[in-house]
């Protein structure tokens, strides 16, 4: 098959000058030789079988026992060229390493045939350089024994170089024509590629231009997405059934391609190699296709680690993908199209592209009618006056508090209540050490006596100044005795409320002293009780006094409590880290379900509200907050 907008590299040799020479080599060699050198260059041959074919000329019409190719490798060491082919007798390694430098340096720089000895007995070597235009150094060689005539073997080796360097020199030429038509035709793809939308049609399009381009049966790419090939477009497929046999065998060919990291041919080169391509050999059974190449896709950055995105693979007439042109053309532009599907795959498209896009490609008419009437609804609904609810965290707390306080400096003995405990009017708190008010009591009570003793005998004597002491330090101890007696009848603390001990340390029951008026117990009343409740400072617009209120109490959710706003405090505060405004309702708690602390959540119905409000207006004065434009 004709491989449109390609060049071959045999496609215009016949029309150089060099090859029309038939007189010229008519007079050396005859006819016949002259027809075959003809026949060599004129068929599509590559080059690897155009020199072996030269070689099998020489050896053929002439008496050389051997020919082959020598040339300048690394470090300017001269060595036969593995790479090319040869055959019979050639020179062994002493020869390039004893007169090969000298020797093969001297014909290289020369156009004429020259014998040497080869260092071997009976062999002489018949070398002519290859002269080619900007290419290494390159000699032709044939072995020939000593009596072999020279004249006509100088002649045939000196045609046959000639005509193997202009041959060469044409095809290097025609390859450079060749790479500037596959530069063009890459970069035309690459732009049309990157116009895509999105990454599958830039798939779609990058098979179609391919195929186009080549002329082969069929293209397909794949692009790998998380570790998976998927199988994005085939060249004249449209829509793609991923369950069918072929895109299974597709996929499996691409996923070849991306594993071995390198162009893979199937029919192989060597036969031998054929196992190592099942999956194009399943694919050309599947397509019934002469042949499969792929070419795995890696971009030209540095910044992809050398990794595969995807692949290509080729189907078609064997002579067409076996060409050289074909796989070099694949090579080149596969770095390019790689980066170019991977610019299509970042490039997002907006919302609203994206929808017009679905819509058009993926839904029939009835469908986006539809859905134009649901957004119709959807923005109706937006309008719907709904009870804008704020949910809120909140905790109950008593009403009011009372203290137990310490009556008189002394130290406590023995405490009975701990936080948490409810108590009754009267209950005993704790209990306040004793001994030392009894002991004072004792000695003021003596003292009183001794007083009036005293007072009664001054009087009895006369001494009325005396007297009027005695009397005073008797009434002092009667003062004194009373305080006394209060203390010793007042060393219980009681509880002064019904209520709940919401603070209070036995730490100062074992002899810890304590003052006058000392704080010892907190107790909070639990009929009735506040419900504080936490509305964050974004909220606190919406919500006012008389709003009704729903309190869901933790553990009691089956009975939730209801009631309205009395008060909210005008000061923000901080609780749990977050900055909120304190609300609070008062509940009767008769049967005493509700204790100070328990915690819970509430929700707060304002006023009415269009839905969409309600739904986008946090956004919106977010907006407004950061958009000083607006």
């Amino acid at each position: 098959m004709q491989t449109p907008n390609m060049p071959t590299a045999n496609s215009s040799i016949g029309k150089r000058r060099t090859f029309t020479h038939s007189a010229h080599l008519n007079q050396t060699l005859g006819k016949s030789v002259d027809q075959q050198i003809l026949q060599i260059v004129s068929d599509r041959h590559d080059e690897k079988t155009v020199r072996s074919k030269f070689i099998q000329l020489i050896l053929s019409q002439t008496g050389v026992v051997g020919a082959g190719y020598i040339h300048q490798g690394v470090d300017d060491q001269w060595m036969l060229a593995i790479k090319h082919p040869s055959s019979g007798r050639l020179p062994t390694r002493e020869f390039f390493t004893e007169k090969g430098p000298e020797v093969c340096s001297k014909v290289a720089s020369s156009s004429n045939v020259q014998f040497v000895d080869s260092g071997t007995k009976d062999m002489k070597l018949g070398m002519v350089s290859l002269l080619r235009r900007g290419a290494q150094p390159e000699i032709l060689a044939a072995s020939i024994t000593a009596s072999t005539q020279t004249v006509a073997i100088s002649k045939m080796i000196q045609t046959i170089s000639r005509a193997l360097s202009l041959w060469l020199d044409s095809r290097q030429a025609t390859d450079a024509e060749w790479q500037v038509i596959a530069l063009s035709a890459v970069i035309d793809m690459i732009g049309k590629i990157e116009n895509q939308g999105d990454l599958d049609s830039a798939c779609e399009e990058a098979a179609n231009l391919m195929a186009n381009r080549i002329g082969c049966g069929s293209v397909a790419v794949g692009w790998l997405e998380k570790n998976r090939m998927h199988l994005k477009a085939i060249s004249g497929v449209s829509k793609i059934d991923h369950g069918s046999e072929a895109s299974r065998n597709y996929v499996q060919a691409l996923v070849e391609s991306t594993t071995r990291k390198q162009l893979g041919l199937f029919p192989a080169a060597q036969l031998d190699n054929n196992h190592l391509l099942q999956a194009h050999k399943q694919l050309a059974a599947v397509t019934q296709s002469d042949a499969v190449m792929s070419v795995p896709l890696f971009s030209d950055h540095e910044e992809d680690d050398d990794l595969p995105l995807g692949a290509i693979v080729f189907t078609g007439e064997r002579a067409l993908i076996h060409s050289n042109q074909v796989a070099r053309f694949g090579e080149t532009a596969a770095p390019a199209i790689a980066g170019a599907l991977k610019v299509v795959s970042k490039n997002r498209l907006t919302s609203v592209k994206k929808v017009k896009r679905f819509v058009k490609r993926k839904l029939s008419y009835a469908k986006r009618l539809a859905i134009a009437g649901s957004v119709i609804v959807a923005t109706l609904l937006m309008f719907l006056p709904i009870t804008y609810r704020v949910r809120c965290n909140c905790v109950a707390e008593a009403v009011s508090r009372r203290f137990a306080v310490a009556p008189f400096d002394g130290q406590i003995i023995s405490g009975h209540k701990e936080i948490g405990d409810v108590v009754q009017v009267g209950d005993l708190l704790a209990e306040m050490d004793g001994r030392t008010i009894r002991w004072e009591l004792s000695g003021v009570e003596a003292e009183r006596e001794q007083s009036l003793l005293t007072r009664e005998s001054e009087l009895f004597q006369r001494n009325i100044p005396k007297a009027i002491l005695a009397e005073l330090e008797f009434d002092r101890l009667i003062a004194q005795q009373s305080v006394l007696k209060y203390q010793r009848d007042n060393l219980q603390i009681k509880s002064p409320v019904d209520g709940v001990v919401l603070s209070g340390s036995l730490e100062r029951a074992e002899a810890a002293s304590v003052e006058t008026g000392q704080v010892l117990f907190e107790i909070g009343p639990t009929k009735p009780l506040k419900v504080e409740i936490a509305i964050p400072d974004d909220e606190v617009s919406q919500i006012k006094v008389g709003h009704p209120v729903k309190i869901w109490i933790d553990g009691q959710e089956s009975d939730p409590i209801k009631g309205e706003i009395n008060q909210i405090h005008p000061r923000s505060e901080t609780r749990n880290a977050d900055n909120v405004f304190i609300a609070e309702i008062e509940f009767a708690n008769e049967d005493e379900r509700l204790r100070p602390g328990m915690k819970g959540s509430a929700r707060i119905d304002g006023e009415s509200r269009p839905l969409g409000w309600c739904l986008f207006h946090k956004p919106a004065n977010w907006l407004r907050s950061r958009l000083t434009w607006w």
